[in-house]
C-alpha cells in the first residue's frame, strides 16, 4: 500500500543483468534478484536518503559506461 519497489531489467543477453546485479553488490548497494532477469532496489523513505538513491543510478551508469 505504501511500499516502494524499482525493478530493472537489462537490455541484452540474461547474464548482462547478473553481472549489473554483481556490481551493485560489489558497490554495497542493497538490491535482490529475481528469475529470470529482474532487480530489484526498495528504497524507503524512513530507511534511505536521497543520496542513496543517487549512489544507486551513479552505480548503474558506471557499468553502463564500463560495457
Amino acid at each position: 500500500r505504501r511500499g516502494c519497489q524499482l525493478s530493472l531489467r537489462v537490455k541484452g543477453p540474461r547474464e548482462s543483468g547478473r553481472k549489473l546485479f554483481e556490481h551493485l553488490q560489489g558497490d554495497a548497494i542493497v538490491v535482490d534478484w529475481r528469475e529470470p532477469d529482474v532487480i530489484r532496489a526498495a528504497p524507503t523513505p524512513l530507511y534511505n536518503r536521497h543520496m542513496d538513491c543517487r549512489r544507486l543510478v551513479e552505480s548503474v551508469a558506471r557499468w553502463r559506461d564500463t560495457r
